[in-house]
């Protein structure tokens, strides 16, 4: 996709990088580009934004980067975040609308980033006048690229038998409608079941690339095709579609829908297209991925059920102390146990997991094991909590098996999206402020906080230095799980230090 790009589309790209390490970021967002498309000199894309009411200064004050960076040191380039990649794949469908050899030039680059309306409206804000904007791109698009030429050696839907093209063109519209209406059935249950932006806008940004892929078919010639009155499919039902047990069976049928009717779109078009049935080969995958991902935030929910406070317990001198300690916390309200140890013997580590694993089975309580799979296995622990320098949480079910609870611990927002793909049931995000227990380079701030509980449906704990001083500043920022350490181990009563996290966790609902 890369190499279709123009030089100065390239270089746009190559800036939004610079940015993007500038600000520290593991991955390149879409306001790295918009800033870099913006202050590409002589380009087409900085003429537009300029011509259609944003300013290189407003732009760059309004996304919070106030000063362009310099080039960064030769390395590996830092991968491009989901809506980014998205954005870049719009902007080839642009480009490509009318001719499927143009190169993407920075003007498609704007169109491609102009499909999220979110952003769009957010730069509206500023003063962009984004529907202009593509209008002005699209006709003169239509203008330069003229009527599109059909090559008789290569489009079987204008030179096969008639009877073969509107074979052709039935199936592939009604395999479009089966795709998008299942997408759009798992996208409600995200938005409305779930409360899931993260899921939400990934499953949103799937339906609108299957748009640009269909409109690159004969929509004259699909529509015209259509026959639903003498379609012998919809006086065939089977008694298992008529009844769905739950909106999670709901969720499971529209996914399986959604993937088989992109393996038909995929096949059909062969005869057409073949770039295009690769697209359709790239969405069906895509929604392969994105069906596990409700299903593990379903299972997460409820093996964690309410718990939202976690108490993090290790390194104590004797086995006396910890049990002591975890009894009085769990009789406080604490309703998960995490057991990390770095300088023990493994034996004596299992030793002590079984024991808080005996505690914890007592009160009702969830127990995981830091960072060692297989002893959580051993000790009958309910998960395993993994940093990310830890196994990846698809080794870590095989040691665990699939009912397992699989946390991992996230310090940035590429973090937390790495985590979401890779089948995490919950994740730790922090560190939120200065911790006695546990030394970071840096503290990811309320700032963090914030954006986890604008960006995931999956289950999260806040970790980091958090008290009862400080608790409510965590909950006021979107938090509803904690995870302690301190606040409760180093109290002088661990059971009233946990009773009153607890009290203040409950308050907020």
């Amino acid at each position: 996709m890369l190499d279709s790009l123009t030089e100065a589309a390239r270089r746009a790209l190559e800036r939004a990088r610079d940015r993007a390490a500038h600000r520290g970021s593991a991955t390149v967002w879409t306001s790295d580009l918009w800033v870099a498309l913006a202050d590409e000199p002589e380009s087409r894309a900085a003429g537009l934004i300029d011509r259609f009411g944003l300013d290189l200064a407003t732009l760059r004050a309004g996304l919070g980067y106030p000063e362009a960076p310099a080039p960064t040191a030769a390395g590996d380039p830092l991968p491009l975040d989901d809506a980014l990649r998205a954005a870049l794949m719009a902007a080839v469908d642009k480009a490509r609308g009318h001719d499927r050899t143009r190169p993407v030039g920075t003007e498609h680059l704007l169109l491609g980033l102009l499909v999220d309306e979110d952003e769009a409206a957010a730069l509206g804000g500023l003063g962009l006048r984004a529907r202009d904007l593509a209008a002005e791109i699209d006709s003169a698009e239509a203008v330069e690229a003229g009527p599109i030429p059909v090559d008789a050696a290569s489009d079987p839907l204008r030179v096969a038998p008639q009877g073969e093209a509107v074979d052709l063109a039935r199936i592939l519209d009604a395999s479009a409608n089966r795709a998008r209406e299942g997408l759009r059935v798992a996208e409600d249950y995200a938005r409305f079941a779930l409360d899931d932006p993260g899921l939400t806008r990934r499953l949103k940004e799937v339906r609108h690339r299957l748009a640009a892929a269909v409109s690159g078919l004969d929509q004259n010639l699909l529509a015209a095709s259509r026959d639903t009155p003498n379609d012998v499919g919809t006086r065939i039902v089977t008694p298992a579609e008529r009844v769905r047990e739950s909106p999670r069976a709901v969720l499971a049928a529209a996914f399986k829908r959604s993937s088989e009717a992109l393996r038909s779109l995929e096949e059909y078009s062969k005869l057409t297209d073949v770039w295009l049935a690769g697209r359709f080969e790239s969405l069906r995958y895509d929604v392969y991925t994105l069906e596990k991902l409700p299903m593990t935030a379903v299972a997460a929910r409820a093996a964690l059920g309410d718990a939202s406070l976690c108490l993090l317990v290790g390194g104590l001198p004797t086995l006396g102390d910890l049990t002591w300690l975890v009894g009085e916390a769990l009789a406080g309200g604490v309703q998960m146990v995490q057991l990390r140890e770095k300088a023990l013997p493994d034996r004596e580590w299992l030793a002590r997991a079984r024991e808080v694993r005996i505690l914890t089975a007592q009160a009702r309580a969830i127990f995981v094991v830091n960072d060692r799979p297989d002893l959580a296995r051993l000790a009958g622990a309910d998960g395993v909590h993994l940093g990310q320098d830890d196994l990846a949480p698809r080794d870590a079910r095989r040691v665990m098996g699939t009912a397992a609870l699989i946390g991992v611990s996230t310090h940035e927002p590429a973090q937390v999206d790495r985590a979401v793909l890779d089948g995490a049931g919950y994740l730790g995000v922090g560190p939120v402020f200065a911790s006695r227990t546990k030394s970071f380079d840096d503290l990811a701030g309320l700032g963090f906080i914030r954006r986890a509980a604008e960006s995931t449906g999956l289950p999260w704990f806040a970790i980091g230095g958090i008290d009862e001083s400080n608790i409510e500043d965590v909950i006021e920022a979107g938090a509803r799980r904690v995870a302690v350490s301190s606040a409760i181990l180093r109290a002088d009563r661990p059971r009233e230090a946990a009773a009153a996290l607890r009290r203040r966790l409950d308050g907020a609902g």
